[in-house]
């Protein structure tokens, strides 16, 4: 059985320190390979424009069966 992926881009915070996920995320509800969804999250297919140096947004690629846990093992 092959594998299904999802992509997730989520919101993170930098407190100076690190950065944390603070909890906004969305995720596209379309099943792919785990291929298809490393290809779409790689920073060249992206434009990203950020006025505040503290918040970003990260986009990464989930197992289908990790949704709605808190980690996925």
């Amino acid at each position: 059985m092959i594998e299904t992926f999802v992509l997730v881009i989520s919101m993170w915070g930098n407190d100076g320190n690190e950065w944390q996920y603070i909890g906004n995320q969305m995720v596209l509800q379309q099943e792919m390979t785990e291929e298809q969804c490393v290809y779409l999250i790689d920073e060249e297919m992206w434009r990203a424009t950020y006025h505040n140096d503290y918040y970003r947004m990260i986009a990464q690629c989930y197992p289908v069966d990790c949704a709605g846990k808190e980690s996925c093992e």
